[in-house]
C-alpha cells in the first residue's frame, strides 16, 4: 500500500486485520446477550477499552466507505489489495476486466433475483367448502414499500422520552432497488467520463 499516505495505510491496516474480530462479536453478542447492555464476563475497563475500539472500527469503516467513493486514487489501489489484482502488464488488465464485468453482471442479477422475490407476495387459500370446480384460490401479487417503520422509533413511556435507530429506514426491497440503480448509473457515469478522455 505504498501508494497511500501514512493514516490511510494504517487505517486500513487496522481495518482488515480487527474486522474479524468485532464481526465474530456481533454474531456472537446477537446469540449470547440478548437484551442485555452488556455481557456479564467484560465488566469496568476491558468493555470500555472494546467499546472504543470498536467506535474506531466503525468511523473508519465511514471513512473508508466515503474516499472509495469520491477517491479515485484511493479506490483503485485499495480495491487491488482486497482484491490481489496486480495488472502487471496487459494480459493481466485484461483479465482483471473481465473479472470486473463478472462480478458486475452476477451482482445485478443477484440483486435483481432478490428483489423480484422480496417484492412478490403468494396466498394459496384452500376452502373449506368446495364450490363446483373451485376447491380453492391462488393469488400473486407485488408490492414495494419505501419506508420501514420499525428502523427508528420514538417513543414516551414512564414519563422517559427515547430516539430508537435500529437500522437505515429504509425497506430492504427499497434498499436493492437503490443499489441496482446506484450500480448502473455509477457505471454509465463513469463509462461517459473515460469515453471523452
Amino acid at each position: 500500500m505504498k501508494e497511500l499516505n501514512r493514516f490511510d495505510r494504517y487505517a486500513l491496516k487496522y481495518f482488515v486485520y480487527s474486522s474479524p474480530i468485532f464481526i465474530g462479536f456481533m454474531i456472537w453478542a446477537s446469540m449470547e446477550f440478548k437484551g442485555a447492555s452488556e455481557p456479564a464476563n467484560l465488566k469496568g475497563g476491558v468493555w470500555d477499552i472494546f467499546g472504543w475500539c470498536f467506535i474506531a472500527w466503525v468511523l473508519i469503516l465511514l471513512y473508508t466507505v466515503t474516499k472509495m467513493l469520491f477517491g479515485k486514487k484511493f479506490r483503485d489501489t485499495t480495491m487491488a489489495k482486497l482484491a490481489g489484482i496486480k495488472e502487471r502488464d496487459e494480459r493481466e488488465g485484461l483479465v482483471a476486466g473481465n473479472a470486473a464485468k463478472f462480478s458486475f453482471l452476477s451482482t445485478f442479477a443477484l440483486l435483481l433475483f432478490m428483489l423480484v422475490f422480496s417484492v412478490t407476495t403468494l396466498t394459496v387459500k384452500k376452502n373449506e367448502v368446495p364450490a363446483p370446480g373451485k376447491n380453492g384460490q391462488v393469488a400473486i401479487g407485488f408490492g414495494l414499500k419505501a419506508h420501514d417503520e420499525t428502523a427508528f422509533v420514538h417513543q414516551v413511556k414512564d414519563g422517559v422520552e427515547s430516539f430508537d435507530y435500529k437500522s437505515i429506514p429504509l425497506s430492504k426491497p427499497f434498499m436493492l432497488l437503490v443499489i441496482m440503480i446506484w450500480q448502473i448509473g455509477s457505471y454509465h457515469l463513469v463509462a461517459r467520463r473515460e469515453l471523452r478522455e
